[in-house]
């Protein structure tokens, strides 16, 4: 029985503790970085579909308890792994240059605050007096920022 899932469950489970204990959601000027959707970008082309479907899911679905956000993020970070799994195992093939990886990590980025927020939207549950921009493409951004810093840290 492989149970290499569990590794990966439990390592999202201590980031968003460390997310939401410790550093308490680190934001800056009111946007925030989304830490599951960081560790999903890394983690997905590692993971078979079934297994990061599981996986995230969960994630998401103790994300979305936390932030009150009814599902929201279950939704949005499924849909973030559907669209993008296929296209991110078949370009881990080869090497990945941080330039491309900051690209694709803001793509996926906006993908995902996009859906977010326009399902929030729909059902009136996002209440917030940041323009759209601010969390569309300021979040993103902060959220690649993060996730380039980390690449070269890691990569160096």
């Amino acid at each position: 029985m492989n149970l290499d899932w569990t590794k990966y469950l439990l390592g999202g489970l201590f980031i968003i503790f460390l997310d939401q204990i410790l550093l308490q959601h680190l934001s800056l000027w009111g946007i925030q970085f989304d830490a599951v959707l960081l560790i999903l970008i890394w983690n997905l082309p590692l993971l078979k579909k079934t297994e990061a479907l599981y996986i995230y899911g969960s994630l998401a679905f103790l994300q979305d308890a936390l932030y009150d956000s009814w599902g929201l993020m279950l939704f949005s970070k499924t849909l973030v792994i559907v669209l993008f799994r296929t296209y991110l195992v078949n370009r881990n093939q080869g090497i990945i240059f941080s330039s491309q990886f900051a690209v694709l990590t803001l793509a996926i980025a906006l993908t995902h605050n996009t859906i977010y927020y326009l399902l929030s939207l729909i059902t009136g549950g996002y209440a917030s007096g940041l323009w759209p921009y601010t969390v569309l493409l300021l979040g993103s951004l902060y959220t690649t920022l993060l996730s380039f810093i980390l690449h070269k840290i890691i990569k160096s």
